[in-house]
């Protein structure tokens, strides 16, 4: 899972620093960068399938628009100069566990030698308001270390194992993970500086099965959920990917999918929507025989039917949204904004138990709703406010300096309304 992003003299981010876990909620005002941080892995992701300049000033499918007009747009207070990135990421342990597969008896049993963190550098440089290039790229792998100061507070750090990508410029050195192989071969690139090494990477699990996870999770395994309630009203054609599209257009063969394979899971999912929505008595999909589309079908107390083009938006939010925790095959990370949107204030509960309960995955979601944070735990809280230097910054919420002495008396959400969390 992604760990860790640090974006660097990056539009509204001075130096932003930012822990995650499986589950968490950002907070702030209009305008305080929630949109901005959620956007970074989906920027990467982008990055990856399109390239670094397309990524940044072209229409993206994942945004409907351009991320800038202008290079200058992404610096920090339109500044110019460079920016950069650091994201981390946990590798899961048999990718852990390969990377010592041949190490010595001793590296190979010592849990803390084995590397687990993934840790990606990137920094960009302007050059003429015109050009952008990738001036420094480093990928290594290593092991993480947390030890508590005298306040109680985590301080985290990494031991450096061993580089994977080194490049300065143009001049790329890619080493491969596997100890044996590595003492015999390393690669070198040539790349256009606007060319990433990551993207360029030997596609070769033997050498860089951490590298080639990483780079699947950043451009497979992310999406920036946000449910187009017109194309859920709209009967969905075969031929759809087997997880759930960022625009939640084929929930119907979602919906198929469990009711063929995985019928238990189907009726875990009904019982759950019906806590939102009481009156409903079954939820279906159908198979048109005519031309294979796929539309929903859902039974109400009473007995009448109504199928996707007559469910109202909120239903549909609500099908969307908790549908996740379900799915056989979820994305790895869920981004999204103000859930509660067309949603009922009694059926947000529902929805946030769904979005909090990816055991496998992560969610990220950004919201100013106080009933949305009366239903958020503290631990999994980071507000975004000023940091006194004209640009954003994140706090989590068990650091934010009006919420140590919090005990749960007054909900985050009515502290959040009245203007408690504000710095």
């Amino acid at each position: 899972m992604l760990s860790r992003i640090r974006a660097l003299r990056y539009r509204c981010f001075r130096d932003l620093n930012v822990r995650w876990g499986s589950y968490n909620v950002l907070a702030g005002a209009n305008g305080s960068g929630k949109s901005t941080l959620l956007d970074i892995p989906q920027l990467f992701a982008d990055m990856l399938r399109y390239g670094m300049l397309p990524a940044f000033l072209e229409t993206m499918p994942s945004l409907g628009t351009a991320r800038a007009q202008s290079l200058n747009e992404l610096t920090h207070c339109y500044r110019g100069g460079d920016f950069g990135f650091v994201l981390e990421a946990t590798l899961p342990p048999d990718i852990a566990a390969f990377l010592v597969e041949d190490a010595p008896t001793n590296v190979e049993q010592t849990r803390t030698q084995q590397p687990h963190i993934v840790r990606y550098a990137i920094r960009f440089q302007m050059f003429n308001e015109t050009d952008l290039h990738v001036v420094r790229e480093v990928l290594s792998l290593g092991t993480e270390t947390i030890t508590r100061n005298e306040k109680g507070i985590a301080i985290r750090r990494m031991r450096r194992f061993k580089s994977v990508i080194e490049r300065h410029n143009t001049s790329t050195l890619i080493y491969p993970e596997n100890r044996s192989v590595r003492k015999r071969r390393q690669f070198s690139l040539r790349l256009e500086p606007s060319k990433l090494a990551l993207a360029n990477l030997p596609l070769d699990t033997s050498l860089f099965p951490a590298t080639i996870w990483f780079i699947e999770l950043l451009k497979e395994k992310i999406v920036t959920y946000v449910p187009n309630i017109q194309a859920l009203r709209q009967a969905c054609p075969p031929g759809q990917p087997k997880t759930i599209r960022p625009d939640a257009a084929n929930l119907p063969w979602m919906v198929l999918n469990l009711k063929q394979e995985h019928p238990d899971m189907l009726a875990a999912w009904v019982e759950h929507v019906q806590t939102a929505l009481p009156n409903i008595t079954a939820i279906d999909a159908v198979r048109r025989e005519d031309d294979a589309h796929a539309y929903l079908r859902v039974d109400y107390q009473g007995g009448y039917t109504v199928t996707s083009s007559g469910l109202s938006g909120g239903t549909l939010s609500i099908l969307a949204l908790t549908i996740l925790p379900y799915l056989s095959n979820p994305p790895r990370l869920v981004c999204l904004e103000e859930p509660k949107n067309g949603i009922h204030p009694r059926a947000i509960e529902a929805v946030l138990q769904s979005l909090s309960s990816l055991y496998d995955s992560q969610v990220w979601l950004s919201t100013h709703s106080p009933i949305v944070l009366a239903h958020t735990d503290l631990a999994n809280l980071i507000v975004m406010c000023k940091d006194g230097d004209g640009g954003m910054e994140a706090i989590p919420g068990d650091q934010h300096p009006r919420l140590r002495d919090w005990h749960g008396g007054i909900d985050l959400g009515s502290l959040f309304a009245a203007g408690v969390l504000d710095i």
